[in-house]
């Protein structure tokens, strides 16, 4: 059994470079364990350095490793797969390019195939999550030696911020920023994106005073006419409202949102205003004033 350690999760480059020395030394899968975080630290001590396999010696892998040569495709969805949580992915993605480089070129097209499935529906709970970071991050003000620095915290379901930090380092390219999870952070500096290790909630500011005005505007803005909960809770999912400040609105605005439609529908229509007339009558005046 080979025991292969990835630091923080593992990133795409680090999983490349292990599966490539698998390959290399024709390990199977199923002789493979991986393993991150505390995990790993538990597991270090066992890990074996990987040695190219001599001839064919290797029981039950006889022939030549053909090159490691994958679908542009396969890398795209290997980075994905990596950000989700489930503890098999490595393993699982192994195997797939086990499979690829081992003659089954065409194994991504296999829909019905389980491990082309299982990576497949991997990939797209992260792009959903991935989304929802980008929506729901909200930051709230500090200020340091170096002037205001926004924090934010977020709990996301898979671990995606290496996917999402670059997006806001573009949006928010003209301030000092930092998002905090509790697997890891990443900081923004006004030049360069740095990532750091997992952090706490309480190493997160609380509300600040950006907030009230923005649960203003949201209260001011919330139309009772369009409500659709089941709608509203499918694209902003409760368990994101803990890091919305307009969250704790939402409750009573839905409790409330009948009576008020009602009293939008009882009350008197509101006639449009006429434009003024007077002046397109006026007779016309040149710049001077004189008619």
């Amino acid at each position: 059994m080979r025991h292969i350690v990835l630091a923080d999760g593992g990133d795409l480059g680090e999983w490349r470079r292990a599966a490539r020395a698998l390959l290399a030394a024709r390990v199977p899968p199923p002789q493979v364990q991986w393993a991150c975080g505390m995990q790993g630290d538990l597991l270090a001590t066992l890990a074996e350095p990987l040695e190219p396999a001599a001839g064919n010696a290797a029981a039950g892998n006889a022939g030549p490793m053909p090159d490691v040569r994958v679908p542009r495709e396969f890398l795209a969805l290997a980075e994905l797969v990596l950000a989700h949580a489930d503890p098999h992915r490595h393993a699982l993605l192994y195997r797939l390019l086990w499979r690829l480089v081992r003659g089954e070129r065409t194994l991504l097209g296999i829909v019905t195939d389980p491990d082309v499935a299982w990576a497949r529906a991997a990939a797209s709970a992260v792009r959903r999550e991935r989304h929802k970071m980008k929506a729901f991050v909200r930051f709230r003000e500090m200020v340091d030696a170096g002037g205001p620095v926004y924090v934010a915290w977020f709990e996301p379901a898979h671990d995606v911020l290496p996917l999402v930090a670059p997006f806001f380092a573009r949006r928010f390219a003209g301030m000092r920023w930092s998002i905090l999870t509790p697997s890891r952070s990443a900081y923004w500096d006004g030049i360069a994106l740095h990532p750091g290790p997992g952090a706490s909630r309480s190493d997160a500011p609380g509300d600040d005073a950006l907030e009230d005005l923005w649960r203003v505007y949201y209260a001011s803005t919330f139309n009772p006419a369009r409500l659709k909960v089941d709608a509203m809770r499918k694209e902003m999912p409760v368990r994101y409202w803990k890091h919305l400040p307009e969250a704790r609105l939402i409750p009573a605005l839905v409790r409330d949102a009948g009576a008020r439609m009602g009293a939008m529908l009882a009350s008197a229509p509101t006639l449009p205003r006429k434009p003024r007339l007077e002046a397109a009558a006026a007779p016309h005046r040149d710049r001077r004033g004189r008619g």
